[in-house]
């Protein structure tokens, strides 16, 4: 994943509703090696919706890279 790729939640966050948005920036292996040993990213993501948060990379899927 990098800055700028189009990308939208894996898991319903409200009733059948995914969120789009565009990944702002990220920080390799941030979270480590968590325990099924792989690392994860951290991810700022800017939300169509007008939220900015910092998730996981695990809780996104890409749907368009930059």
């Amino acid at each position: 994943m990098k800055r700028g790729d189009l990308v939208q939640t894996k898991q319903n966050y409200r009733a059948n509703e995914r969120f789009l948005g565009i990944i702002t920036k990220v920080e390799k292996d941030f979270y480590g090696k968590s325990y099924n040993d792989y690392l994860s990213d951290r991810l700022t993501i800017y939300w169509f919706h007008g939220e900015t948060t910092l998730e996981p990379g695990t809780y996104v899927q890409i749907l368009s890279e930059a």
